[in-house]
């Protein structure tokens, strides 16, 4: 909204600030190459584009890729919090296009973001491993495995395998190590944990700057976590409020981490993972399911930045 404009504004006034937003706005120019050009200095040119705003001559309009709804991304990031949120178009409705929209898409904001530096948690699943297979940016960064995995003839390769060849892909290092997601007690998760090559690989999850999981639903076929454990296990866990996992971490419907878990997972905590920088969350899969369990975990402080499709996106800006 234009504001009202200063005591004695001429139209001549308003032309030259016009001008000078044209100038600076649209064809790239300095303050100083503007002043120059003008005759007049690049501290009237400051004035002008101030006032060229405040008189509502210069409108800023962003536009985002026709792949994207920008409009549903930016309802999720206000409405939960969000660093960032976006919502791609899939080429279909198959749960498996979703998947590869939702993997290719968050593949390319990690090329984009990802830093030298960066220690960068990956999680392990179907959407992980394709995004994996899309990375091919040098990245030379650190992939560190966020924990442990339960195989599965749906996902290509294990834990170990996908940090390695997200490492191998972008020309890293990484941090592996082998064992199971959940074991049966806290005594066995204790001893692997202790195990020299768990141990050295787990404390590097302290030192976690970015970290890609994936938002699984408490319903089987939809959490790995939830398929690592006997069906009697995975009720009780319902009936006490989970509703989401993220990486092994437990969430309930108002995102707060539901004990019963945490003490037979060999990985990422949740406090590790509030301390990351940044959490890409990756959700895809049967609307649904996933639509309370991505609102749960938007709501959890997990993470900071979601990538999702249309379907869910508005199944979860529906829920109450």
């Amino acid at each position: 909204m234009a504001k009202a404009l200063a005591r004695g504004t001429t139209t001549s006034g308003l032309a030259l600030a016009a001008a000078v937003a044209q100038r600076f706005h649209l064809e790239g120019r300095t303050k100083v190459d503007i002043a120059r050009d003008l005759g007049i200095s690049r501290f009237k040119v400051a004035r002008l584009l101030t006032e060229a705003a405040d008189a509502g001559l210069v409108q800023i309009r962003v536009l985002v890729p026709p792949s994207v709804d920008g409009e549903l991304g930016e309802a999720l990031r206000t409405r939960f919090g969000l660093r960032a949120a976006y919502v791609v178009r899939a080429d279909g409705d198959s749960v498996p296009a979703r998947r590869r929209a939702v993997a290719q898409f968050a593949a390319g904001l990690l090329e984009e973001t990802a830093l030298p530096e960066d220690v960068v948690g990956l999680a392990w699943g179907r959407t992980v491993s394709q995004l994996v297979a899309a990375l091919s940016a040098p990245l030379r960064t650190r992939f560190v495995q966020l924990a442990g995995a339960l195989p599965r003839p749906d996902v290509e390769g294990s834990a170990v395998d996908l940090v390695r060849r997200a490492a191998e892909a972008t020309g890293s290092t990484a941090a592996t190590f082998y064992a199971p997601l959940a074991v049966p007690d806290a005594a066995t998760a204790d001893s692997l944990r202790s195990q020299p090559e768990i141990a050295h690989a787990l404390a590097e999850l302290d030192t976690l700057t970015r970290a890609v999981v994936s938002v699984g639903a408490w319903r089987p076929g939809e959490s790995t976590a939830l398929d690592s454990l006997d069906a009697g296990t995975g009720a009780h866990l319902a009936r006490a409020g989970v509703v989401a996992e993220v990486t092994g971490v437990l969430v309930g419907a108002d995102g707060s981490e539901v004990p019963g878990l945490a003490d037979r997972v060999v990985g990422v905590t949740g406090e590790q993972l509030r301390r990351a920088g940044d959490v890409v969350a990756m959700s895809c899969g049967d609307v649904a399911a996933r639509a309370p369990a991505t609102a749960a975990v938007l709501r959890s402080g997990l993470v900071t930045t979601l990538v999702t499709h249309t379907e869910l996106a508005r199944e979860v800006l529906d829920l109450p």
